[in-house]
């Protein structure tokens, strides 16, 4: 016998069950995709036949297997925000993660926070899916729903909105580190309840050209420290013109009155134009003027505050940028000058702000925020040798729970700590907020 034809045996014997093992796999994989096809295609006929649970428990079943599928996960938020789970935006939000370019699922989101009357958002999402599928029944869709929210925001010529909470304030009087109470002050800290309430109404609505004017209102009440009860009182007249998509002119002034323990601390007349730059997809740079005429009155509490009455002017640039779709993020330079009665109270001051707006699953928002803020003043404060520098560090922490269209809560945390070369002027102070919040 040939030698040749024992060695073509044995390879013929090995080959054999490695190329049956390999078409076997490559029809066992053929068989589970079939399978996955024909769930997917199930589960698409029961949403549209209003099978939602149905339909939930099949896709749920394709996820335990794959968990990263675009389309299994974009059908299961579909059927659960159908049926008002939670647990909707969160796998919607996991299929647009896969695919962000996806038109459907950006429409579905919008259709998901249109439900909630989260217009903004909803705004964002439908624009988005116009953008990725133009002329299609997608970009239908979402531009008869966009028309939609200009109605309601049409039909709606007033807005009301009211907090009420309490806070804890560990430096009411901003009271230098280590230096004494001031004479008739008992503490420094102290629990304060607080009443915050805002309204609006729009008096002028048209397609390019709206103006509304809108009225303020903060109280607190002190525990023990009642001499520093605040009431706040502020009234705006807001008018804004689109000029395009892209620019848009807004202008507001506002007066204000404050009154400290019964009696009037201030009042200010400010006008403040503003230009804003609409680049898509959520980015923008707002740029600002502001000029602020504020009057102090002397009180028993207050001795000298009217050396404080002068104007100030501040420009500002802002720019907001989106990370995705759950993340904004704001960077804000301001350049200030004060003008008073009394050159020691004179300064300038450069201002850097940045803030993170995070919108997390189930209703819950955190703002995160830091501002570094230079004080350079420019006459020498009385008893002093050396004119006045304060350097402001403030951050800020806030969780706010959406309850429903109505009602949020808010916790948060806030600190600030003034450096100043000068002792008396040398501060911290922290305050630890809690608040219910009405929207109607």
């Amino acid at each position: 016998m040939n030698k040749k034809y024992p060695l073509f045996f044995i390879f013929t014997i090995l080959f054999i069950p490695v190329f049956f093992f390999y078409f076997a796999s490559i029809v066992h994989a053929e068989e589970v995709d079939t399978i996955y096809e024909q769930t997917i295609t199930k589960a698409v006929n029961k949403i549209e036949n209003r099978e939602y649970e149905e339909a939930i428990q099949d896709l749920r079943n394709i996820l335990q297997s794959r968990s990263q599928d675009e389309e299994a996960n974009l059908y299961l938020g579909i059927a659960l925000s159908r049926t008002g789970n939670e647990d909707a935006e969160g796998v919607l939000k996991k299929a647009l993660s896969l695919n962000p370019e996806n038109p459907r699922t950006n429409l579905e989101l919008g259709i998901l926070y249109y439900k909630k009357a989260l217009f903004d958002e909803a705004e964002d999402y439908f624009k988005t899916a116009i953008t990725i599928a133009p002329d299609t029944e997608i970009s239908a869709s979402a531009n008869e729903y966009l028309n939609s929210i200009k109605q309601k925001e049409k039909t709606k010529q007033w807005g009301l909105s009211i907090s009420v909470g309490g806070q804890y304030d560990s430096n009411v009087i901003l009271n230098a580190e280590d230096n004494p109470l001031p004479e008739g002050i008992s503490q420094e800290s102290d629990w304060k309840a607080v009443l915050y309430l805002k309204g609006i109404y729009n008096f002028v609505i048209g397609g390019k050209f709206n103006v509304l004017t809108g009225y303020n209102l903060y109280q607190n009440f002190y525990a023990k420290l009642s001499d520093f009860n605040t009431t706040s009182h502020l009234i705006k007249l807001e008018p804004t013109y689109r000029l395009s998509s892209i620019i848009t002119f807004k202008g507001q002034y506002a007066f204000q009155h404050v009154s400290v323990g019964g009696d009037s601390y201030d009042y200010s007349h400010s006008f403040s134009p503003m230009l804003i730059l609409s680049q898509g997809k959520g980015f923008s740079t707002i740029i600002t003027y502001r000029y602020l005429k504020t009057h102090f009155m002397d009180t028993e509490l207050f001795e000298e505050n009217s050396d404080r009455t002068g104007f100030n002017n501040l420009v500002g640039i802002t720019q907001e940028i989106p990370l995705g779709s759950s993340v904004r993020l704001q960077i804000s330079y301001q350049y200030d000058k004060d003008s008073t009665s009394k050159d020691f109270w004179d300064y300038t001051g450069n201002k850097g702000l940045i803030g993170v707006q995070i919108n997390l699953l189930h209703n819950l928002i955190i703002n995160l925020s830091g501002e570094y803020y230079n004080k350079d003043y420019e006459g020498i404060y009385p008893s002093e040798t050396i004119e006045r520098e304060d350097d402001i560090s403030t951050a800020s922490f806030l969780i706010i729970k959406e309850l429903s269209n109505i009602f949020s809560l808010t916790i948060g945390q806030f600190y600030t700590k003034n450096k100043s070369n000068i002792d008396i002027f040398d501060y911290d102070r922290a305050i630890t907020s809690f608040f219910i919040n009405m929207r109607f």
